[in-house]
């Protein structure tokens, strides 16, 4: 155990989502054995059931939680009959605030998501919230048993909302994995002009996230209005609010604006910009926009965009 606690990954996901075969896969190929012992943390259990040989074989435990007694209670009596050196919690979608429950000692320092492609329409049409919760602190999300990349290209853009730094995943009912989602754009970026509309701007959002270099030099007109914040101490963006789930989680997905002499207060406004990639104080690279023709206008009917 560290100074700051017992190294903690969860691995989320609904009931035989494949939470299970993921942990056992995880015990089985790496090396951690070598350097201590594991303690599997299990808050459901679902038709797959953990391998005994291979779990003594690699020096891991496993403590079922029954539901009878606090979860704080069941974590820190686990850990104090194991003495694990690392931890593997196999999450229930449906315990909303489990992750809030657990110990302070133990040290959350991955998390990661596993949707079957089985049961994702159904659990997206219904459950959405539940979804977004698990993606939204998970480094990698994984689809398992989808058939091919097409058909969760209308998951695409919503997913990528949740959370925008994890890496999508999709494992063939053979077991292959390759990237979920390629994003696509409905302009073209051949040209040194681009004009945005409400429905494109999300697409662009996402992808100068992911690659703000599709766009330095560009000239970016944006012919739908966009939300005009001042910024404390840090200027003016401007962007529209996005409903990801529900209005509980709603967010302002927008882009810094600098030289912003004709900006004169909050609104709504049209504009063109040119766009630049700039660097953080860290490396990280995003993209500023350098507005002129700016022009106020009246608010749009519907505020929020919702990607539901």
């Amino acid at each position: 155990m560290s100074e700051k606690g017992i190294e903690t990954r969860l691995v989320c996901g609904f009931l035989d989502a494949g939470k299970t075969t993921y942990i056992e896969d995880c015990i089985r190929n790496d090396f951690f054995h070598k350097y201590g012992t594991t303690l599997i943390l299990c808050f459901e259990q679902g038709e797959a059931e953990y391998d005994r040989e291979l779990l003594f074989e690699k020096k891991t435990s496993v403590a079922y939680y029954d539901g009878k007694e606090d979860i704080g209670a069941f974590c820190t009596r686990s850990i104090e009959a194991y003495h694990p050196d690392r931890i593997y919690v196999e999450m229930n979608a449906m315990m909303q605030d489990l992750r809030e429950q657990l110990p302070e000692d133990m040290q959350i320092v991955s998390a990661v998501t596993w949707i079957d492609w089985a049961t994702l329409g159904l659990y997206f049409a219904n459950f959405r919230q539940m979804i977004s919760t698990m993606v939204r602190d998970s480094l990698q999300v994984t689809f398992r048993g989808c058939p091919s990349k097409e058909l969760l290209m209308p998951y695409s853009q919503a997913f990528r909302l949740m959370n925008q730094k994890a890496s999508y995943l999709r494992q063939d009912p053979m077991g292959y994995h390759e990237k979920a989602f390629d994003l696509f754009l409905p302009f073209s970026l051949d040209g040194p002009e681009i004009l945005i509309t409400t429905e494109s701007f999300l697409p662009l959002w996402l992808d100068a996230f992911d690659h703000p270099e599709h766009y330095d030099g560009k000239m970016l007109k944006f012919q739908a209005p966009l939300e005009l914040r001042h910024n404390t101490g840090s200027g003016y963006s401007a962007g529209r609010v996005v409903m990801i789930c529900c209005m509980a989680d709603l967010q302002f997905m927008s882009f810094p604006l600098e030289d912003t002499e004709t900006v004169t207060g909050e609104g709504w406004i049209t504009f063109a910009a040119r766009a630049e990639v700039v660097s953080g104080d860290y490396g990280q690279r995003s993209l500023r926009l350098h507005p002129e023709n700016v022009c106020y206008v009246p608010a749009p009917k519907t505020l929020i965009l919702d990607t539901r």
